[in-house]
């Protein structure tokens, strides 16, 4: 008898195997299994003697050989070449990023032996790369703010004055996700990217006013004080405007929406820091740059000109 035809009666009665058709008039058949009972296949030393069919008759299975057991992959899995072993879970609302942060705990201190390596696919892979990209998308959008700013305010120095503003609403997110205990995802990354535009809009406003001021002749002092006063209302509105549309995609009142709510905790925090921090911090900044650039200008020994209005 071949090692082939062994292994297929053996299999047969382990596994099962088809022997006939149950016809159903109208239908297709369906095929009947037959195998052996689970009393008679539970252990290896059950099936020393299930007869197996030679030319010569029916011959136990253990006067054929001897039986062994030796563990096996049933399911081979493969990836960049390398033979892997998946582990597979699925969660139900645990955010990804705090079960990906109790799978590291859990597998903390883990020895592994020579040749074996542990990594992180499916929802954690895919998030990773995708804040890698939208890291280098928001580094790119400010590099190229900084130089659309430098010919529209004709200062390398003023466009950073602008950008300030980012980083005051950087912390206004933080407290909201804080206090509302959501996570970082892709909607709040993208909430980010959202904040830094219009954080930098209502700095836009400030600077803007100032330099036409000064063009018209007033101090310093003077333009961001009127800067203040008088631009203080149109931004007021539109974070509050903003920030009131968001709260129901926050509250997770609308319907399809829940999975932005991130985005929009990011934004309403970040808009209500930002606001009030810009309207304090932007015109210090602008004032302390003025009074380097005169210094700087009066250790060169130019004269100090003040800005004229190209219209």
């Amino acid at each position: 008898i071949s090692p082939a035809s062994l292994t297929s009666q053996l299999s047969g009665a382990v596994r099962g195997m088809p022997s006939s058709t149950f016809r159903v008039p109208g239908q297709d058949g369906y095929s009947v299994w037959i195998q052996l009972p689970r009393e008679d296949r539970r252990r290896v030393a059950q099936l020393a003697t299930y007869p197996i069919m030679t030319p010569v008759g029916r011959v136990p299975l253990a006067e054929l050989g001897t039986i062994t057991t030796s563990p096996i992959a049933s399911v081979i899995t493969h990836q960049g070449l390398r033979r892997t072993l998946d582990i597979q879970a699925y969660r139900a609302k645990q955010p990804i990023t705090r079960l990906h942060q109790d799978v590291v705990e859990a597998l903390r201190g883990i020895e592994l032996p020579p040749g074996y390596t542990i990594s992180y696919e499916g929802d954690i892979k895919q998030m990773t790369e995708s804040f890698g990209r939208l890291g280098k998308a928001l580094i790119l959008g400010l590099v190229i703010l900084y130089f659309f700013l430098v010919p529209a305010f004709k200062s390398f120095v003023h466009p950073l004055t602008i950008m300030a503003a980012i980083p005051m609403a950087l912390v206004g997110a933080a407290w909201g996700m804080l206090i509302l205990d959501k996570h970082g995802c892709m909607p709040s990354f993208m909430g980010l990217i959202l904040l830094a535009g219009i954080a930098t809009k209502n700095s836009i406003l400030l600077i803007d006013f100032i330099t036409e001021a000064r063009a018209r002749g007033q101090s310093t002092r003077d333009a961001i004080v009127g800067s203040v006063r008088i631009r203080t209302r149109p931004i007021l509105m539109t974070a509050f405007s903003t920030v009131v549309g968001m709260i129901p995609i926050a509250a997770e009142w609308a319907i399809g929406l829940e999975r932005l709510s991130p985005l929009a905790v990011v934004a309403i925090g970040g808009l209500l820091v930002a606001t009030f921090l810009t309207m304090v911090y932007v015109p210090i900044l602008y004032s302390l740059f003025e009074d380097a650039q005169a210094a700087v200008r009066s250790f060169l020994g130019r004269p100090e000109t003040a800005p004229v209005d190209a219209s």
